[in-house]
């Protein structure tokens, strides 16, 4: 009876069934899903759901990786090298929608400059290259480009934009800082007087 009720299920479910045979001796949950199978002939609501996910997230297409962007990304090495040099530990900038943060001195990507957005990883600046995630649209690729290619406006516009400092990230309260978008000790730091 069992071995009906599997043939049933095969010809009910060739999609999952091949999965399951394919990923069994490298995937444990399959394995133990087609034992399953096997022992009782079906399976119950939740392991064909879970199964059927795994078969469309495989099938689905894979987005293209966004190739790394040729800007030229100098000034936000020069802007960090000097905040660096006038004492800021982590120095950070928003830009647009993005942080741009060092990375650690002692960790494998020494030299880098981190892009985030929301917490969300999108890419880092190296090499004199800015290569990003699978993360980043095309439209984030624009975006990060644009402030690259002049980070000093980008920190302005943020400031003008949003009232708060791009580095520091307090409200601009002074006129001054209100109306140069950027507080006076910070664009020092940078470098931006």
């Amino acid at each position: 009876m069992s071995s009906l009720r599997v043939a049933r299920f095969v010809e009910q479910n060739p999609a999952e069934y091949a999965w399951l045979v394919a990923k069994s001796p490298v995937f444990d949950f399959a394995s133990s899903v087609l034992s399953s199978l096997y022992r009782f002939g079906n399976l119950t609501p939740n392991q064909l759901a879970a199964i059927q996910r795994c078969v469309a997230k495989e099938s689905a297409p894979r987005p293209e990786p966004v190739p790394a962007a040729q800007v030229d990304v100098a000034p936000i090495h020069v802007a960090f090298d000097k905040a660096k040099d006038s004492g800021l530990q982590y120095p950070k900038l928003r830009l647009g929608a993005f942080v741009f943060s060092p990375a650690p001195d002692t960790g494998k990507n020494a030299g880098a400059i981190y892009v985030k957005s929301d917490g969300v990883y999108l890419g880092k600046v190296v090499g004199g290259k800015l290569f990003t995630s699978r993360d980043a649209s095309p439209d984030n690729v624009t975006q990060m480009t644009d402030v690259l290619a002049d980070p000093r406006s980008a920190a302005i516009a943020y400031g003008k934009t949003f009232g708060k400092c791009s580095v520091c990230n307090r409200d601009l309260s002074d006129p001054e800082s209100v109306s140069l978008g950027i507080g006076p000790v910070c664009a020092k730091r940078f470098g931006w007087q």
